[in-house]
């Protein structure tokens, strides 16, 4: 079975789909925010790790308001970050550490979501 090679342009097509149709983003903002973000991201992780030569982790913080699109803007790294470098990306989200909306509604906190 002979290797099969993807072409870069259908690639960043492909991966720009998956983020658009996912995510709900518009592919123009994609590439005009995202995409230029990513690598330069990717690049400067690449130049640690040729320093170092390690697996040392790589964090990135996000910061903002309640709905403003942290978690949108950390997906769309994660898998722009993942194309370009080919390692494990990791959220480690607020998310995971909040109670959903029926236990808030049951425990009448609904109106306090998001804040202290």
């Amino acid at each position: 079975m002979s290797k099969q090679i993807i072409k870069p342009k259908y690639f960043l097509y492909k991966v720009l789909n998956i983020i658009s149709s996912t995510l709900n983003v518009k592919i123009k903002d994609i590439i005009k925010v995202y995409l230029p973000l990513s690598l330069m991201i990717s690049n400067n992780i690449k130049k640690k790790l040729c320093y170092q030569n390690s697996q040392i982790p790589y964090i990135i913080g996000i910061t903002g308001s309640v709905a403003v699109g942290k978690s949108t803007i950390a997906n769309i790294l994660k898998i722009l970050l993942y194309s370009w470098l080919c390692y494990s990306v990791e959220l480690i989200t607020t998310d995971s550490f909040l109670y959903s909306n029926k236990i808030l509604i049951k425990k009448k906190l609904i109106q306090r979501k998001g804040f202290p």
